[in-house]
């Protein structure tokens, strides 16, 4: 997987083109890289259950479990390298994922428990 601004704003059209316009040296990059991970029939999944996560309620014990699925796919995938991600001082990622995790308590419970477990 890779980051939790990658998973929840995809880069292919939409806000994920906003995500990326300012960034363009790093943007084929990161379009490349979420590319290959749509592919994945099993990381597409965690797409698929992230998304299906957004009604649920904060302590549904599904939302430690993908986090646990996605966590371990990121390190699968990274190793103990960094996923691609744009410059660590833009604001912009940091934005869209607050803005993300605003319309749903589930994604931002699971936004805290991703970055909790990749940080351990």
């Amino acid at each position: 997987m890779t980051s939790v601004d990658q998973i929840t704003a995809p880069a292919t059209s939409g806000p994920g083109r906003a995500l990326f316009a300012p960034h363009p040296d790093r943007a084929i990059t990161l379009f490349r890289d979420q590319t290959e991970i749509l592919a994945d029939p099993a990381l597409r999944q965690l797409f698929l259950d992230y998304d299906h996560a957004h009604d649920l309620d904060t302590d549904d014990p599904r939302l430690d479990a993908l986090a646990r699925r996605i966590t371990k796919a990121t390190r699968k995938r990274y190793g103990s390298d960094e996923p691609p991600q744009l410059d660590a001082a833009s604001e912009i990622p940091a934005f869209f994922q607050s803005t993300i995790n605003a319309s749903s308590p589930a994604w931002q419970r699971l936004d805290t428990l991703i970055r909790a477990r990749l940080r351990a």
